[in-house]
């Protein structure tokens, strides 16, 4: 099964290019349409421009319009002839005339008595139009007025705006359907790391259930040895076969949790749990253990604290902290256990004085089989698969846990679960 969290991302992930794509492709077309459209207006402009000037009687000083031109002349084009020859300029022709337009081109005007040509925009009665000044010569090449041929443009800007709807509208069902491209190309990437997954926890599931049968052999053999070799050298070797097993039946038990995990196909069997009692159960089991390791436990429990959590998985979790804090903490350190409510949250902690975690392994002690350094992983077999087991238990009851630790003083975990309503009997237990 695939995971809904990574399928989801991956899905996000996918849905987001198609929206990059769908944004760039929006901007290219909105921008060619537009520098298209401008272009074109400035092309026909400088036709016009032509049209005009072939039309005009220039002299040494002076500059006259063609005869008889009336307001449709030009069609839907603007023209304005100015005489510059003189101390200010002087309109000759106007046609047709707007009042408004060409009122702000002196700068324009200006550019053209020194013979530049200028493209601008202005507006006039509501309207906007592109504008082009040019210079007018006389047949010496002398500058005696200025040309200027206008035309509205705010259909360009009515243009551009219909496209914007219509990439907009385009846009939306296009992020529709991208989503629904985005779950299935997702879906068919996830599914050979699906296959994998599979793949693995099935070995993983079989292995452990193999190896099983084989193990309980070697532990009977290994008993009936360590029986018939009571009082002998031998006995030692017996043991230590047996311990071996032990740990091998732990590591084959963690494996098997795992794959049912991954699978899931662990069911959680909720019922009111107090927190204190399992605690100090498990305090009193790993006390022998702490003396023979001359560790010093400190328990620090706060009676009715309650959550409606698997009892077999909740001591299963207690039991992965308090055996690891045990293991790695030195001879004369301390492990402490408290239990408390703090806002509605039932909160375990399990501090020890161990050497700590370095910064570079903290982020990884969740991993399956990840091995912090050697002053926490020496012979004290873990193989890293404890805190995965109790990271999985915490989320599946809804939980958080969180490491901290300080290299050379210790490490404190702290594990906060939903806490049942407070029960008033409950507020009396020790």
């Amino acid at each position: 099964m695939i995971p809904g969290g990574a399928l989801i991302r991956l899905a996000a992930w996918y849905l987001v290019l198609i929206a990059l794509i769908l944004a760039c492709f929006n901007v290219i077309v909105y921008f060619t349409l537009s520098q298209t459209l401008q272009a074109r207006v400035a092309a026909d402009l400088e036709a016009k421009s032509r049209l005009v000037m072939a039309s005009l009687a220039t002299s040494d000083a002076a500059v006259a319009p063609p005869q008889a031109v009336g307001d449709t002349a030009y069609g839907d084009t603007f023209v304005r002839v100015l005489q510059t020859t003189g101390k200010v300029p002087t309109i000759v022709l106007n046609a047709p005339k707007i009042d408004g337009l060409f009122d702000q081109d002196d700068n324009a005007v200006a550019r053209a008595e020194v013979g530049l040509t200028t493209e601008s925009q202005d507006t006039a009665g509501g309207q906007l139009y592109a504008i082009r000044t040019d210079p007018v010569k006389n047949k010496k090449g002398a500058v005696v007025g200025a040309l200027q041929v206008a035309r509205p443009i705010s259909w360009i800007g009515d243009t551009l705006t219909r496209l914007e709807r219509q990439l907009a509208l385009a846009s939306g069902v296009g992020l529709i359907l991208g989503a629904l491209v985005a779950f299935l190309m997702a879906l068919k990437s996830l599914r050979p790391i699906q296959r994998n997954l599979k793949k693995q926890r099935e070995f993983v599931a079989d292995a452990s259930h193999e190896l099983r049968t084989p193990l309980t052999l070697i532990r009977t053999n290994a008993e009936a040895w360590l029986r018939r070799a009571a009082g002998t050298p031998q006995a030692t070797y017996a043991q230590h076969i047996l311990e071996e097993v032990d740990q091998l039946n732990a590591i084959v038990g963690d494996l098997t949790t795992l794959a049912l995990a991954d699978a899931r196909q662990l069911r959680i069997e909720r019922r009111p749990v107090e927190l204190s009692g399992i605690v100090r159960e498990l305090i009193d089991h790993t006390a022998p253990l702490a003396e023979e390791r001359h560790v010093r436990l400190a328990p620090e429990l706060n009676g009715g604290v309650q959550v409606q959590a698997d009892a077999i998985r909740m001591r299963q979790l207690l039991l992965i902290l308090l055996d690891n804090a045990l293991s790695y903490t030195p001879e004369g350190g301390e492990v402490s256990v408290s239990v408390a409510r703090q806002n509605g949250k039932a909160k375990v902690t399990v501090a020890d004085t161990g050497p700590g975690i370095s910064a570079r392994d903290l982020p990884h002690i969740f991993d399956r089989f990840y091995r912090a350094d050697k002053a926490r992983s020496g012979g004290d077999g873990h193989i890293g698969l404890g805190l995965p087991i109790a990271k999985w238990i915490v989320d599946a009851h809804r939980g958080d846990i969180q490491v901290k630790s300080t290299p050379g003083v210790g490490t404190r975990i702290a594990v906060s679960l939903p806490a049942m309503e407070e029960e008033p009997w409950l507020l009396n237990l020790p």
